[in-house]
């Protein structure tokens, strides 16, 4: 005949199988001797750990304590007791109780991205002064039916016309050159037009016109470096016709261009200065004198 066991039957084997447990552990640790070097702040810093708040405990009744309210969940958890991220600098760790002392500081990498867009974002190079700095650059190149350039440059001479006159195959012409009190033109300059024309590039034209029936083309480079979104050298190239000291209606620079030497091209975009060209003479270097004698060698005819 089966027999099931009652309740409490069931509670007392397992009280005397608890007991029997704890008979053979302390039999067990009789024999281990305990070392004599360890403190008792050793021990008390044990007994501390198991009485943590929030630190599951066995009892007799096979139930589960946990600390001194006896109630488990995420109350009982505190906030030292969850896992932090940890961050470290990124030079692998060293240097890390400057980073504590200081954790704001930025790194190296930092500081030079810092320091590269501030100077992206100021006028002028930090080691150049004002006089050094860069500028937009307006050009003046006047050209004209002359075919020798010191005749030109004679002449410029007598009108008291400051100007490097410079030769080439498609005729002599005079350049000027200005430069921009401001780090870069206005937009409107930029536009061109006969606004954006300087009145001393104006009054040069105007003067070297009255020297043939056809007049002369002063052509004006407005350039600047680096304009807002634009990278690198841009502006834009404008011509007029001046006839009989009188400005004209405006003409294409692009045809014009391409019907004259690259020496005009050059200058306009600034490839090269008009004082580096072979043969080029500036005006306020010439003596009266020598002023007459060039200009009567620029008005005759070249030889047929």
């Amino acid at each position: 005949m089966d027999q099931t066991p009652r309740p409490d039957e069931s509670r007392d084997d397992r009280q005397d199988h608890q007991r029997d447990l704890d008979a053979e552990f302390a039999a067990l640790m009789g024999d281990v001797e305990i070392p004599d070097d360890l403190s008792d702040e050793d021990l008390g810093a044990v007994q501390e750990a198991g009485s943590e708040p929030g630190r599951q405990t066995p009892v007799e009744d096979d139930s589960v304590s946990t600390g001194s309210t006896g109630e488990s969940g995420p109350a009982d958890i505190r906030p030292n007791d969850v896992p932090h991220n940890t961050y470290h600098p990124l030079n692998g760790g060293q240097g890390r109780a400057e980073d504590a002392q200081g954790s704001s500081r930025l790194t190296d990498a930092q500081e030079a991205q810092i320091a590269a867009a501030a100077d992206s974002l100021s006028a002028y190079a930090p080691d150049q002064s004002e006089e050094e700095a860069p500028r937009a650059v307006k050009v003046a190149v006047v050209m004209t039916p002359l075919n020798r350039a010191d005749g030109l440059a004679g002449m410029c001479s007598l009108l008291d016309l400051d100007c490097t006159v410079v030769p080439s195959s498609s005729g002599a012409f005079a350049v000027k050159q200005f430069v921009s009190a401001h780090s870069d033109w206005d937009v409107a300059e930029l536009l061109g037009g006969s606004d954006s024309e300087p009145a001393e590039a104006a009054e040069l034209a105007a003067q070297l016109s009255r020297l043939s029936r056809a007049g002369a083309v002063l052509m004006t480079a407005d350039l600047a470096t680096d304009v807002g979104i634009e990278s690198g050298l841009s502006g834009t190239i404008t011509a007029r016709h001046f006839t009989n000291g009188q400005p004209g209606e405006e003409a294409s620079a692009g045809l014009l261009l391409a019907s004259m030497d690259q020496v005009v091209e050059d200058i306009l975009l600034g490839v090269i200065d008009a004082d580096d060209v072979p043969g080029a003479v500036k005006s306020s270097e010439i003596q009266p004198p020598r002023a007459m004698r060039w200009f009567g060698r620029g008005l005759r005819r070249p030889p047929q």
